[in-house]
């Protein structure tokens, strides 16, 4: 069992929920004081069941529930014990086998402590209750775990960092040492303490005058430690560096030093890694140097010769600060302050005065070492990447400059699997799209498409950033404020060479061009008119009623959709040019085209075939339908006196309707309707008739009636 959670004592008489008298004996004075004033952690935990009976203020304190909490809950809520194990532990409690016991509480606020209980059994009214007494021991385990990992992180580090110790007892010339010293001199594992003679004979000639002399200094008092390195030969024949840290650790009672301690290691990789960075630093075509506080360089490379042209003594002999020039002193100064302040500074350019004359750019990134009181730095020469970038500059500014001045929007674009994004946009796009170039550059989808086009659209770029190839696309935006406007956008591929289709990353690259072609299309719907359009009517001319026509047809043939067709003919026209000028006859085809546009359907299509001739194409139209829309336009304009020049004048119109079927095509179709509108004609004018009805010969009832007829009615 762990230790009972201490609830706060009500005192020996308060009430308990475990079932025991409020009142414990009448004697118990003495040991209520103690348990309430004692500043140990005191429970009074049932035997049997682990309910807690009493508790102390100190285990309140301890554990952190209010007073009179802990009185009744169980060891259960505050030990970390499963339960099986928590009742073997009471069992052995209760039995006098266990009376002291290290465990783990947890506490109100849920953090668990290590505790050490000492707990006894004692008979009150029949029960056992173990009167048990908690030491929070947390600190103390934690402190003991941490020297002992202390202990280990040491014995690993020098285990893993390869240092060997030894103790140097000077009168009598012995060392003792540990298993790792004989491997950093390179001896195997030396179990024997070697006599310190033994050890110089391993030393290499030119370096044992050095090793005694740091020594002696050190024995004599001359300095708190010594530090060393040296060559000893291993037992394969060859040398190894070593370092030698040692101190006097005893002396006798007249300062005669009796016992040095110290430490070796083979620092052999170090050394050969300081020869490399001599090599590195010899050849290496940047610039290096160590630099002191006060201005003046210690050491520097041959590249310092080979960019600059200055000999390692000149630049010893003068500030480095002069070498630089005029207008980047301030800023030089600057620098070199938040170098102190910050230890480290990176690509800080400058310009360096050349022997030449000339003036070089260079790079550096330097350290401070405040307790050498030294600066390292590494230069490179940027000079030729300065006036690269420099050209880049000013070539981006000429191509920005003419990418204002196209007549459209310069674009260029990434393809990339499942997403595309504009990589620039040029600012024409305010007055061309209506749009900030900032806008497309975060969302290519801002492009103003129109709706009906944007399938489309998407598809074209899909296509050709599978091919590889050139993408054109031709179709109308709606700018911000709803004006339709009509766009081509053409673009080619570029550094889509790279192993994973582009040079500088997935994908492709597009540049290209998107210019307002609406007043290009408007100028083509203008001269397609001119060339379909009647002048004078502002009707469809012959020809494009003709194709009109031939594409209904088509479509009869293909759904099956009935057509109908009324050819129209104005009653006695000649006699109207005759007798009032053909000005007037030009009124009044005018104000009969007009009549006839307002009677008929937005898809009909009305048409001046020639001279007075008119026809309606009427697609989706029955032939009863057609009979209607012809009665109708005979109505018309038969009851609407049609204002010229000359006055009000009235005529009225011969009508023929043909439908299909049961036409074989446009042209039989015309021949029909023609057929019924002789008929009209021959019938007395002013009527309607339908080729469906059986007919004669009447080819030459037009010019007949035309001539001889006289009803045309002037007011």
């Amino acid at each position: 069992m762990t230790a009972p959670v201490a609830a706060p004592v009500t005192g020996p008489s308060a009430a308990c929920s475990c079932g025991l008298p409020a009142s414990l004996s009448p004697g118990v004075s003495l040991y209520e004081q103690l348990f309430r004033h004692h500043s140990a952690v005191m429970l009074l935990v049932d035997a049997e069941t682990g309910c807690i009976i009493e508790a102390n203020p100190a285990a309140s304190a301890f554990y952190g529930y209010p007073d009179g909490v802990l009185c009744g809950m169980t060891v259960h809520a505050i030990s970390t014990l499963p339960g099986d194990e928590q009742a073997r532990q009471l069992a052995d409690l209760r039995a006098g086998r266990l009376t002291r016991f290290v465990s783990r509480h947890r506490l109100a606020s849920g953090e668990v402590r290590e505790i050490e209980a000492h707990s006894v059994p004692v008979r009150l009214f029949q029960r056992v209750l173990l009167y048990t007494i908690i030491h929070d021991i947390t600190d103390r385990t934690r402190a003991e775990e941490a020297l002992r990992r202390s202990e280990q992180h040491l014995e690993m580090v020098m285990d893993g960092a390869g240092i060997g110790s030894f103790n140097w007892h000077v009168v009598t010339d012995e060392v003792g040492c540990d298993t790792r010293w004989g491997e950093v001199l390179g001896l195997g594992r030396v179990e024997c303490a070697p006599m310190m003679e033994s050890w110089r004979a391993l030393v290499h000639p030119d370096d044992l005058p050095g090793l005694e002399r740091s020594r002696r200094r050190h024995l004599s008092g001359f300095s708190p430690r010594y530090e060393t390195e040296y060559r000893v030969r291993s037992a394969d024949g060859a040398w190894r560096w070593v370092q030698e840290t040692g101190r006097v650790v005893e002396r006798a009672g007249d300062g005669l030093p009796l016992r040095v301690a110290g430490i070796v290691r083979d620092v052999s990789a170090r050394r050969r890694a300081e020869e490399d960075r001599r090599r590195l630093f010899s050849l290496s075509p940047d610039l290096m140097c160590v630099g002191g506080m006060d201005g003046y360089l210690r050491e520097m490379n041959p590249a310092w010769q080979d960019v600059l042209g200055w000999s390692k003594e000149e630049l010893l002999d003068r500030p480095w600060v002069s070498l630089l020039h005029p207008e980047d002193r301030a800023a030089a100064m600057g620098e070199m302050d938040l170098l102190r302040e910050r230890g480290v500074i990176t690509n800080v350019e400058n310009r360096y005065l050349c022997r030449d004359g000339s003036w070089r750019w260079i790079s550096w990134n330097s350290t401070f070492v405040p307790e050498q009181g030294l600066i390292y730095g590494v230069g490179r020469d940027v000079t030729a990447h300065r006036r690269m970038v420099e050209e880049l500059r000013a070539s981006e500014t000429r191509l920005r400059a003419l990418a204002a001045t196209v007549p459209g929007v310069v674009l260029q674009w990434r393809e990339m699997p499942g997403d595309r994004r504009f990589t620039y946009v040029s600012p024409r796009s305010r007055e061309t799209l209506g749009l900030d170039p900032e806008l497309l550059l975060r969302d290519w989808r801002a492009l103003p498409v129109h709706p009906a086009d944007r399938t489309v659209w998407e598809l074209s770029l899909r296509d050709a950033a599978e091919r590889r190839g050139d993408w054109l696309f031709e179709g109308r935006l709606v700018l911000p404020g709803g004006e339709v406007r009509w766009w081509r956008g053409e673009a080619r591929p570029v550094h889509a060479d790279g192993p994973d289709g582009c040079a500088d990353g997935p994908g492709v690259v597009y540049c290209g061009i998107i210019t307002d072609t609406t007043e290009h299309r408007e100028a083509q719907e203008r001269l397609r008119e001119l060339a379909t359009t009647d002048g004078l009517t502002g009707l469809a001319n012959r020809r494009r009623f003709l194709e009109a026509l031939e594409h209904e047809v088509q479509r009869h043939r293909r759904y099956g959709t009935p057509l109908a067709l009324v050819s129209i003919d104005v009653d006695r026209f000649k006699r109207v040019n005759d007798t009032w000028g053909h000005a007037v006859g030009d009124a009044v085809l005018r104000a009969l085209s007009a009549i006839c546009r307002a009677e008929v359907r937005d898809v009909d299509t009305v048409g001046r075939i020639g001279g007075e001739e008119f026809a309606v194409l009427l697609p989706d139209t029955a032939p009863e339908e057609a009979m209607a829309v012809a009665e109708r336009l005979r109505v018309a304009v038969q009851a609407a006196p049609l204002l010229t020049a000359a006055g009000p004048l009235s005529v009225t119109l011969s009508l023929g309707v043909a439908a299909s079927p049961p036409c074989d095509g446009a042209d039989a179709l015309l021949r029909e309707a023609d057929r019924a509108l002789y008929r009209a004609k021959a019938r007395g004018r002013n009527r309607v008739e339908q080729a469906a009805e059986p007919s004669g010969d009447l080819s030459g009832a037009r010019e007949t009636g035309d001539a001889a007829d006289s009803l045309l009615t002037i007011p």
